[in-house]
């Protein structure tokens, strides 16, 4: 059996800032395996966005599929941090394998990131759909319009708000799930309850850590995806940092 569902620790609120802090400094330490992550998750993110440049319908869902599944793609660079704290040596090819660490737990998560990222996608045809009615615009400019016509206010809204739902409680069950599950012999629903846990004890700090993690992914984006070889490894290296706050040991 796994361990109990941890003890739960309240932080303060600008401590987001310290985590993003610490990040920096792993990076600093590490900096090839560390921006190696991040180099291959902006050119997974290029190829994604290329294959969809042409079809609107699929552009925000392949956006949003992404950024679900970063917490996941994340566990390389949460076991660099967590060997580092260690004292152990953080080579890349020894994080590439962390997922042995609690294959079931990490594969478990997976999947539900997968089914996170499949919902998203298939609500998005169907609202993306209606918006696009047949428009030959590229995504850009279609968006441009939706924006600029009021006929599309209400659905682009509720559009917004559903992804926004959606978003916070993938962003409540996954706030300390990977690292925990990465660092600790427990199963994917012990994870999942003390994200859950952390999250209602600490509403303010990480509705401000979820603010900074938008914040950063957006300038990843306004970049042409290029800032996200830094951003990547920052967000993800900080996470770790923020599991070890939350969570006693």
């Amino acid at each position: 059996m796994g361990e109990a569902t941890p003890g739960i620790r309240s932080i303060g609120l600008l401590q987001p800032f310290a985590w993003l802090a610490r990040g920096l400094r792993d990076i600093a330490h590490n900096p090839g395996a560390s921006l190696f992550y991040g180099a291959a998750m902006a050119a997974a993110g290029a190829v994604i966005l290329l294959a969809v440049a042409q079809m609107p319908y699929l552009f925000t869902a392949a956006i949003s599929g992404f950024l679900l599944v970063g917490p996941m793609l994340a566990t390389g660079l949460y076991d660099l941090s967590r060997r580092r704290e260690k004292g152990e040596p953080a080579r890349l090819v020894d994080s590439m394998l962390a997922w042995r660490e609690n294959p079931s737990g990490l594969v478990g998560f997976g999947l539900f990131s997968l089914l996170a990222g499949t919902a998203w996608q298939v609500l998005s045809l169907v609202i993306v759909a209606m918006l696009y009615k047949g428009s030959a615009m590229q995504p850009l400019a279609l968006v441009v319009e939706i924006l600029r016509d009021p006929q599309y206010t209400g659905l682009f809204l509720a559009y917004l708000g559903i992804g926004g739902v959606l978003a916070a409680f993938v962003f409540a069950l996954s706030v300390v799930s990977v690292p925990m599950l990465l660092d600790r012999k427990c199963d994917l629903l012990q994870a999942m309850q003390a994200s859950i846990a952390a999250v209602a004890e600490n509403p303010l700090p990480l509705a401000l850590w979820a603010t900074l993690i938008m914040i950063l992914t957006a300038a990843g984006f306004a970049t042409g995806l290029l800032g996200f070889i830094v951003v990547m490894p920052l967000l993800g290296h900080a996470s770790w940092h923020a599991y070890r706050d939350l969570l006693a040991p």
